[in-house]
């Protein structure tokens, strides 16, 4: 790719973040970064641009490295690199979250909100729906880009074509986005959008759950992360509390973001809620530990403010903040305690695995575990076995 096409590479995306209204920060470092990019390529004599040299670019001059990125300045960067490599890919780049702007096209809405109606009359609940929705959209907009607006109009060569342009996603999200093609396409058929059954020809991908050891870290090492929260600002306070709720309880983000004053009962100290995530109703135990951090917060830390939620936001607008927060701030804290390790995760999932793995340690039994977690199914919460190390020593044969 010559200076030129990378110039239009750039303008090319410009044009895809402004039509998608994206903030004006991501906007500011798109600009700054893809300036120092073609400075690089320039010092360099690189006349091709490509994702290797796109990584190099990252780590000589903003050393970014991917999997220890912990700023959210350094993963917008990132992630403006890796949607050129995708424009050079596929002509446009892929999109992990809900567009807000993005509308389903006129020859896709009958069938796909049809398709949706029927998803959650078998039991779908609702944010799960928004998921099956976003995993269309993508399919969407591959099929836009191969000029093809009309659910009639699909070809097998698309459906397998779709496979590729998703290659940068894990198997297991690429698994699921072709379930959803594949369920799709079958109610299509059954359902006279589309005279061919074209399912057969959206394939499972492959891949072992159980292979994925989940990312934990010590009851030393969440103590150390936890000792350099500066409790003496209000920030500081709400941080600390957020934490132990999370190590300490195992809630989700999303669970910790969405909690109400109604959710706690202070006298019987008890957390009751619906997870986000699944639907499911949990109730923990309100630990003494926990229950003081989030009194210290809201006498001494809370800005005054409407909100329904115990944890707000402390910049303008003062109200509730989105989990994505959650995980900026945990990954900090890792990484100034000198816990990051190259493909270890560094979000609050991780402090949820590592709750799963201390408890394992302790002889604490799976179904009670899956209870604390908040899993429908022990078989989910066995993946955590694998992460219990000193019980897998103990059953090696000795050499």
């Amino acid at each position: 790719m010559e200076q030129m096409q990378i110039q239009h590479t750039i303008g090319k995306l410009g044009r895809w973040l402004e039509e998608g209204k994206y903030a004006q920060s991501t906007v500011y470092h798109f600009k700054v970064t893809t300036d120092r990019l073609l400075e690089f390529m320039d010092a360099k004599g690189h006349r091709d641009f490509n994702t290797s040299i796109g990584l190099e670019f990252l780590k000589e001059e903003y050393s970014i490295i991917p999997g220890l990125i912990t700023s959210g300045a350094d993963d917008t960067r990132y992630r403006l690199v890796r949607k050129l490599s995708e424009i050079q890919l596929h002509g446009i780049p892929q999109f992990r979250k809900k567009i807000r702007t993005y509308i389903v096209p006129d020859g896709f809405r009958v069938a796909t909100e049809s398709f949706l109606d029927y998803r959650r009359f078998q039991g779908i609940i609702e944010r799960n729906i928004s998921t099956i929705r976003l995993y269309l959209e993508r399919f969407f907009v591959y099929l836009t880009s191969q000029s093809i607006t009309q659910i009639s109009r699909i070809e097998a060569k698309h459906i397998h074509g779709y496979l590729l342009y998703i290659i940068g996603f894990s198997n297991q999200s690429r698994d699921h986005m072709m379930r959803a093609v594949r369920q799709f396409m079958g109610f299509c058929h059954k359902n006279g959008f589309h005279p061919e059954d074209l399912s057969p020809h959206a394939p499972i991908v492959h891949y072992d759950k159980r292979s994925r050891i989940p990312s934990a870290y010590s009851q030393e090492d969440v103590m150390k992360l936890l000792s350099l929260i500066d409790r003496a600002n209000p920030v500081g306070k709400r941080n600390y509390a957020i934490i132990l709720l999370i190590a300490r309880l195992g809630l989700r983000a999303g669970d910790v973001a969405n909690l109400q004053y109604e959710n706690i009962n202070w006298e019987e100290n008890r957390v009751s809620l619906t997870q986000h995530k699944t639907g499911n109703p949990i109730s923990l135990p309100l630990l003494e530990d926990v229950g003081l951090a989030i009194i210290d917060y809201l006498k001494f830390g809370r800005p005054k403010c409407d909100s329904p939620n115990v944890f707000v936001r402390h910049r303008p607008p003062i109200g509730a903040f989105r989990p994505g927060a959650i995980y900026s701030f945990v990954a900090s804290y890792i990484g100034k305690a000198g816990l990051l390790e190259q493909g270890k995760k560094h979000g609050p999932h991780s402090l949820r695995h590592s709750l799963a793995s201390r408890l394992l340690e302790e002889n604490v039994p799976l179904p009670v575990i899956s209870a604390i977690l908040g899993h429908a199914d022990t078989n989910t919460t066995a993946t955590y076995l694998s992460i219990d190390i000193e019980r897998l020593r103990g059953c090696a044969l000795e050499v």
